[in-house]
């Protein structure tokens, strides 16, 4: 009780300061803190354009920061409502039903609260800390970054992260993700032998990266734990992707993993696990199109065999936009298919989302998600939710 005391009290320090420092436009600190509006980095906010990923891959700054002197004075620093490097969401499900079972109204579903930004010459960080409904709404880490930013071409990031958690495509991540619904490729546990658990899971990671080739490609290469170790005990994943611009509007990439997970239980054996697989992001005029294909290898829990299975997702967005581009409009497909049980159970389901921007940081989505094909062992289903989502 003690400590749940403890970290309820953090939470709410933190609250009472987002809620201090937001200024009066109530815009994310990145956009405060440049005088730009969140379009300046974001197509649909939070997916990122070229000017976004720019800014993430190179420490929350841009070119021109160094030559001014950004956080760098104290009178900078008085300025809270631009430079204190927090934000805030606030996430709303008033309507929540899925078939299988009964309907909730979820006014208050999820709170978030964001510190990101430069902290001095050459460093950057990000802390996420969320408080959800599912969990009684206890205070939970999620994703915390420190990051050493060399040069474009060289960086090096410590991190409890997603294992990519560097790739500002947003795809292999699910930071930048439009939807309630997470992306079916990297929301899959396959055999279970990474410890039960999927490519967007939390882990500890030390690794580098950073663009070469003229800035057309990206690299990242981690020394990993298991997924959800949170003493990243005895870690022994190894990941790599490379991501290439085919032109500044279409990228291709590759990345794979491998790793043994000893932390199986007593008398049970290792499981080695490895992960592949390809993406692909397209801008087109005002639509983007993303896919990604993985393929997956698990040792059987008894120790003896293995297990194979693949996973695929594909979608498209298009981002209907104001006179001053500000994102209205923003409708959204997806389609995923996925095995278990080495390849002989499959699942295909279907996601609509139809998205509206109040404005660049407060939008709303009724959303249809369907399983329309699943296995005997498992169960048809569809899920309809209205979410409301405000960043300050």
């Amino acid at each position: 009780m003690k400590r749940l005391m403890v970290k309820n009290s953090v939470f709410l320090l933190l609250v009472a300061g987002l809620i201090w420092t937001a200024s009066a436009n109530a815009v994310p600190s990145f956009a405060r803190k440049y005088d730009m509006n969140c379009s300046g980095c974001h197509t649909a906010y939070p997916q990122l354009n070229s000017i976004g990923r720019e800014f993430k891959e190179t420490g929350y700054r841009f070119a021109t920061d160094s030559a001014k002197g950004v956080n760098q004075e104290i009178s900078d620093f008085l300025q809270l409502e631009k430079h204190v490097p927090m934000s805030g969401i606030l996430i709303s499900r008033p309507y929540d039903k899925k078939d299988s079972g009964d309907a909730k109204v979820r006014a208050i579903h999820e709170v978030e609260i964001i510190l990101a930004g430069n902290i001095a010459k050459n460093w950057s960080g990000f802390f996420e800390m969320e408080a959800e409904d599912e969990n009684d709404f206890e205070p939970e880490i999620g994703p915390a970054v420190l990051t050493y930013n060399h040069n474009q071409a060289f960086n090096v990031q410590a991190g409890w992260s997603p294992i990519f958690w560097a790739d500002a495509y947003g795809i292999l991540v699910d930071h930048f993700r439009l939807t309630r619904g997470h992306l079916g490729a990297i929301d899959q546990s396959f055999g279970g032998a990474d410890g039960d658990s999927s490519l967007r899971a939390l882990r500890q990671n030390i690794g580098v990266f950073g663009r070469v080739g003229a800035g057309r490609v990206f690299y990242n290469v981690n020394w990993s734990g298991d997924a959800k170790d949170a003493e990243g005990e005895n870690a022994s994943t190894i990941s790599a992707l490379v991501d290439f611009d085919i032109t500044p509007n279409i990228m291709v990439g590759a990345f794979g993993m491998s790793g043994e997970n000893e932390n199986t239980g007593a008398g049970m054996a290792k499981r080695d696990y490895s992960r592949a697989g390809v993406q692909f992001q397209a801008d087109v005029a005002d639509a983007r199109i993303q896919a990604i294909f993985v393929t997956a290898s698990d040792d059987l829990a008894s120790g003896i065999g293995d297990e194979d299975n693949d996973a695929f997702s594909i979608q498209g967005f298009w981002t209907f936009t104001d006179d001053t581009l500000r994102p209205t409009w923003v409708p959204l497909i997806r389609y995923d298919s996925y095995e278990t049980n080495d390849g002989n159970d499959d699942f295909n389901e279907l996601t609509f989302n139809l998205t509206y921007y109040f404005n660049q940081n407060i939008r709303a989505y009724v959303e249809y998600w369907d399983r329309f094909d699943a296995p005997t062992s498992a169960q048809e289903d569809d899920r309809l939710t209205l979410q409301i989502i405000a960043a300050f």
